[in-house]
């Protein structure tokens, strides 16, 4: 064969990783130490687009070609920017009209993965989201087709990178050509959310744009809340988050065509950031961990380690003597291991391991940058643009029906705002996605038909 001269040069080699089987592990994340508290270095740039698919469903040729368009440029992305912070991320991940109008349902039942939750048996494990107790009246429940999401340390690398997949005509990735990247006439884009995680940006930017209560922010705080949310021991490491990985989420097995995929919830949350830090630091500190915590001011990150976690009889007991039950408190009972446990792949997992992950990011939009169908507001608003992974969707919603935890309020006889934090968030957009293995993050299950 000829020598293949284009492929030379492989900048992608100078951060050579191997890519994971899962879209959400993020190779290449560093550590630090916050007083012994181990915390990921997540991306600091972050943005979601979702579309429409713009050809017709039951056009099986244009699938598959489409399948092979978005599959090369995605590849051709990250030749130029290498799987890392400090190139990019490109999560791919996809609703329930996906497979409804494009797929045959032959082929989505035989593959997609079905729930072994108690109750919810042989229900596919991601299902259409729901409105929950305090939502809203005015809560969109959201339908998208695609849903993409990037990340990256540098904002150009994201800009770019949008253009070049998105934007018709000359585009460049790094200051070289893309040649075939663009596949922004297989979709018709229906939102754009841009935001940050990190680096002191929540205070800087909401200051700067007058964002009421944002002065109070922590300097150097990750996220609007200002407590840490990267916390090691507080997110799912490596595959435990993916549908096969613990027993008795689903019913797939290492070996199947989702192996390595996970349930994707995605939603946008707007915070009354002036309400909360109207709350004094320990009234702030028990309702996002437990009324136990007595960590000083300056201390954003305190221990997620699986000796800390609260499990429901400490969840009450917390109740009964304190009159309140904290976020984490809530939470960790549902997306913690109980007992030791081995995974599928033969993994033994100790005791109050995590297997949630979230990769969430704040925002000023009110409540996105772009959007089709929704309303849009010059006037910034803090937010977070919630983006969470787990083994089902009937697993998410237990977590978010916990959260709002009215059953806990009425036994209890507590006032909403002494029940995590959820009397400061105002949910405005929902939905929950498919997010496939890498190997099938460009339109799967299309080259089966």
């Amino acid at each position: 064969m000829a020598f293949d001269w284009s492929g030379v040069v492989d900048y992608a080699k100078r951060a050579a990783v191997e890519a994971p089987n899962t879209q959400y592990e993020l190779p290449g994340v560093t550590e630090e130490d916050h007083e012994g508290v181990p915390v990921a270095v997540v991306p600091l740039w972050h943005a979601v687009v979702t579309a429409r698919l713009a050809f017709p469903a039951g056009d099986h040729d244009a699938l598959r070609t489409a399948q092979r368009r978005l599959s090369d440029a995605l590849a051709e992305v990250e030749r130029v920017y290498p799987l890392g912070p400090s190139g990019i991320f490109i999560q791919v991940a996809y609703g329930l009209p996906y497979f409804r109008n494009y797929i045959p349902d032959k082929l989505t039942d035989e593959h997609l993965p079905k729930s072994r939750m108690a109750g919810t048996e042989g229900q596919w494990a991601v299902i259409d989201s729901i409105r929950f107790p305090k939502d809203p009246d005015d809560l969109v429940l959201e339908q998208h087709d695609i849903c993409f999401h990037f990340k990256s340390d540098y904002r150009d690398h994201i800009d770019a990178t949008l253009g070049a997949l998105f934007r018709p005509g000359e585009q460049i990735l790094n200051g070289l050509p893309a040649e075939h990247a663009y596949v922004g006439d297989l979709f018709t884009i229906t939102t754009v959310r841009r935001g940050f995680a990190g680096h002191g940006l929540p205070r800087a930017v909401g200051t700067r744009l007058g964002i009421p209560g944002a002065d109070r922010v922590p300097a150097g705080a990750m996220l609007f809340m200002g407590f840490t949310s990267s916390h090691k021991d507080g997110l799912a490491q490596g595959n435990l988050a993916s549908f096969e990985t613990l027993p008795g989420y689903t019913d797939i097995s290492v070996d199947d065509y989702f192996a390595g995929g996970t349930a994707m919830h995605l939603s946008h949350i707007a915070i009354n950031l002036d309400e909360w830090y109207a709350l004094g630091h320990h009234d702030r500190l028990h309702r996002m961990f437990n009324a136990r915590r007595d960590e000083p001011e300056d201390v954003l990150s305190p221990g997620q380690a699986p000796d800390t976690v609260t499990f429901e009889e400490q969840r009450d007991r917390d109740a009964v003597e304190y009159k309140v039950i904290g976020h984490n408190a809530q939470m960790q009972f549902l997306t913690r291991t109980k007992d030791e446990v081995t995974t599928a792949y033969g993994q033994h997992v100790p005791k109050g391991t995590v297997f949630f992950l979230r990769q969430d990011f704040d925002t000023v939009e009110n409540p996105f940058q772009f959007s089709t169908v929704d309303r849009l507001s010059p006037a910034p608003r803090a937010g977070v643009h919630f983006v969470g992974f787990g083994p089902s969707a009937q697993h998410f919603e237990k977590l978010r029906l916990e959260m709002d935890g009215v059953e806990h309020q009425q036994r209890f006889q507590l006032p909403e705002e002494n029940l995590g934090f959820t009397k400061f968030l105002v949910t405005t957009h929902r939905q929950n996605l498919v997010l496939p293995p890498r190997a099938h993050r460009a339109f799967p299950l299309a080259e089966l038909i």
